[in-house]
């Protein structure tokens, strides 16, 4: 032991913030392990590291300096320093790392794309690397060795779960919430505040934001003059489209406005369900859908809803029920089936074939048929992504009508 290995020590506590003094203390246990065990040093004795000067010491039960053992003792203690400081400082950085990084779990950093492996990518951020994980990776999206990157921290792991500890992701919600409010300073100061966030990543984020001050319009201040601010995000998220909506308290409004840009004309909502039928203009049916209807089904995931959208035509022709637009079903047996609540085409394709065969005007054998018959339609009607309407759930998988 020497000058030397306290600089060293000193260095590294200074630079990584790892305690001197745990090191010492881990170095003699390390020492006094090996010496028991190759010079059969006796339980009674001790090992103490002077941390000004490094110098090594053997002390008896009384606490005296007692003659080192005889044993090639400085090259083992060479030997032993260097492994078990080598283990402790591996033992101490992730110590380090979580303690640093656990507060900071659920917010953005900034690093640099260290490397790849397979196909996820090594970022350095700061003392440590994260791992982004391929699939918390836009589509689409491309990086270099050396690229600077932000990324969202989802979590921490304590020590010894894996190789990294810090996980990221760009696919999460809060990455948008995280890159709206370092680029809108009222959502910083709380001018304007986040209500809700839906995403698809990489295709379409809606943002309901809400005004604390009458003077100021919440969408237009996030939105920016020209754009500008969404266009930003819209750069960091690789032209994945931002849609800031308007949050009200009255519901039918705030529905109304998640389904923008469609425009809605009535809305019909079932309180106790949590259901929202929305109608809309023929001509306007796609756009509030969205493709792979995406748009009702982030509406229903930002509202909490589930949404159902309909044609004008269709819910002023009640008369004419969307299961007769199935092949083999005519429109008399739809107004029956319609009268016994099966007058959707999801209801019919997940109807029981029992319930089904007390129509009276059905049998027991066109049961089976009809019900068969609905499934195939509505699978081609997703496949086609020509829904007359979409049913929601909260989670955000969408049923087509």
């Amino acid at each position: 032991m020497n000058r030397e290995l306290i600089i060293l020590l000193d260095y590294w506590e200074k630079e990584r913030g790892i305690d001197k003094n745990f090191l010492i203390n881990a170095l003699e246990s390390g020492l006094l392990t090996v010496y028991r065990k190759k010079a059969g040093l006796d339980e009674n004795v001790n090992i103490r590291i002077n941390p000004e000067t490094g110098d090594l010491k053997f002390l008896n039960e009384k606490g005296e300096e007692i003659p080192p053992p005889n044993f090639p003792w400085e090259r083992i203690a060479a030997q032993t320093a260097k492994h078990v400081i080598m283990q402790r400082l591996r033992e101490a950085e992730k110590s380090t790392v979580y303690n640093e990084f656990k507060k900071l779990e659920g917010s953005m950093v900034s690093g640099r794309v260290e490397r790849f492996e397979e196909n996820n990518i090594v970022i350095s951020i700061g003392k440590t690397e994260g791992l982004l994980p391929h699939l918390h990776k836009l589509e689409n999206e491309h990086f270099r060795v050396g690229n600077p990157i932000k990324a969202y921290i989802i979590e921490v792991r304590k020590p010894n779960r894996g190789m990294y500890q810090v996980i990221l992701s760009r696919t999460h919600p809060n990455f948008v919430k995280e890159l709206l409010e370092n680029e809108i300073p009222e959502l910083k100061d709380g001018t304007i505040k986040i209500k809700s966030i839906a995403r698809f990543p990489g295709d379409l984020v809606k943002v309901a934001v809400v005004s604390t001050d009458v003077k100021v319009d919440a969408v237009g201040t996030c939105v920016g003059e020209k754009a500008r601010r969404i266009k930003n995000i819209m750069r960091e998220l690789n032209g994945e489209k931002v849609e800031i909506v308007s949050w009200v308290e009255d519901i039918s409004k705030y529905i109304m406005n998640s389904l923008s840009p469609a425009v809605g004309k009535k809305i019909i909502l079932d309180e106790k369900k949590k259901e929202a039928t929305v109608i809309v203009d023929d001509g306007q049916l796609f756009l509030a859908i969205g493709k792979r209807g995406q748009n009702v089904r982030l509406a229903s995931k930002l509202t909490g809803w589930n949404i159902r959208v309909l044609r004008e035509s269709e819910y002023k022709n009640p008369e004419k029920p969307a299961v007769s637009m199935i092949e083999g079903i005519d429109e008399k047996t739809a107004l029956e089936l319609g009268k016994f609540g099966y007058s959707s085409i999801k209801e019919l394709a997940e109807a029981n074939p029992e319930e089904i065969e007390k129509i009276p005007s059905i049998g027991n054998g066109l049961a089976r048929d009809i019900i068969e018959r609905a499934k195939d339609y509505r699978k081609k009607l997703k496949e086609k992504g020509e829904e007359k309407g979409i049913s929601q759930n909260k989670n955000g998988s969408g049923d087509n009508k």
